[in-house]
């Protein structure tokens, strides 16, 4: 009788672990896939003397910070974790007294719409057409990218040469050649997979420790990396649907060659590329330029991928030479 209720007791307990293991993965994976949060982003993420206005797209609606007359000077934003129109926001106030500036935030991006939505690079050239062609007034835009977002303004003057006159391009990938590859294995395993995918964003990827250390390995000097990048990043990165656009990229949906379609171009092209080692390399800008048929090639000393956050007055001089309209782009 004794072993019976020994063995009932020990039945109960186990049962009782299970009960309770049970309940703490379910705790565990509820608070895994939580709704992120709707913080507000900071006000600094556009200079105060822009406005800030909406406008619809075939992908989604997308907000944009404009100031200014004169010919469109749009600026395109890379593609990364908490990306945004603020990565040019210390350099495009400074041309607001001769052009008319545009800085749109991509769609999946900064205060855009972020659907829930699998995007290609054919997307997003897409929606800078559908951008441009709302925005411009039928006058050719003068178009400033960084990294991804370069790429696709190389996919989009590829596609449409009678929407751009003239792009400026800083280090500009398809990350088919070069980046895709740095990811982890497992990260772009992981990215195959939505539910795995948003569990590792939403707990690891978009901490403000993880969005701190990626943003110091894109400067060349990693003390140049203010509070207020970090804060403006990790609360873009925190956004409700901010993984998605990112699983994309992970994924490797974003990707395509950006060598032949480079190499079709009409429209003059300036690259625009930082001196310190890193990737894409400058080995790789001076391949590029080797492609253009109209084109040319400045260094900007001393600064790494966000050379528009780390050094802003050394962007806006190199930009001003750029834009000299006394120069010709051989």
């Amino acid at each position: 009788m004794r072993n019976v209720l020994r063995n009932e007791k020990q039945k109960l307990v186990g049962v009782g672990l299970g009960a309770g293991l049970a309940g703490a993965l379910v705790f565990a994976l509820k608070y895994a896939f939580r709704p992120m949060r709707k913080a507000l982003l900071p006000e600094t993420i556009s200079p105060a003397i822009f406005s800030t206005k909406v406008m619809h797209t075939s992908l989604g609606h997308v907000i944009y910070h404009e100031s200014g007359t004169g010919q469109p000077l749009l600026f395109v934003h890379s593609v990364s974790l908490g990306g945004s129109s603020f990565e040019w926001s210390k350099v495009y106030p400074e041309f607001a007294g001769r052009f008319r500036v545009l800085a749109p935030d991509l769609i999946g991006f900064g205060e855009s719409q972020r659907p829930a939505a699998r995007f290609s690079a054919a997307d997003y050239a897409r929606m800078l057409a559908d951008f441009i062609q709302s925005t411009c007034d039928d006058v050719k835009p003068i178009v400033i990218g960084s990294g991804l977002g370069a790429g696709f303004c190389v996919f989009l003057a590829s596609q449409h040469p009678d929407l751009v006159s003239r792009l400026i391009l800083y280090m500009p990938t398809g990350t088919r050649e070069f980046g895709f590859g740095r990811l982890r294995r497992s990260t772009r395993w992981a990215a195959r997979f939505d539910s795995l995918h948003r569990f590792l964003y939403r707990n690891y990827q978009s901490t403000r420790d993880a969005v701190r250390n990626w943003l110091a390995a894109g400067f060349a000097d990693a003390g140049k990396l203010s509070e207020e990048t970090v804060e403006v990043f990790t609360t873009c990165a925190q956004q409700s649907g901010a993984e998605y656009a990112i699983g994309s990229l992970h994924a490797g949906r974003l990707n395509f060659d950006l060598e032949p379609r480079i190499g079709q171009l009409k429209t003059p092209v300036t690259l625009l590329w930082g001196s310190e080692p890193g990737m894409p390399s400058l080995e790789a800008g001076e391949k590029l330029q080797k492609l253009l048929p109209h084109g040319n090639l400045a260094v900007i000393p001393r600064v790494g991928a966000f050379a528009a956050l780390e050094d802003p007055a050394a962007v806006v001089a190199a930009l001003n030479e750029q834009l000299d309209p006394t120069l010709r782009v051989v």
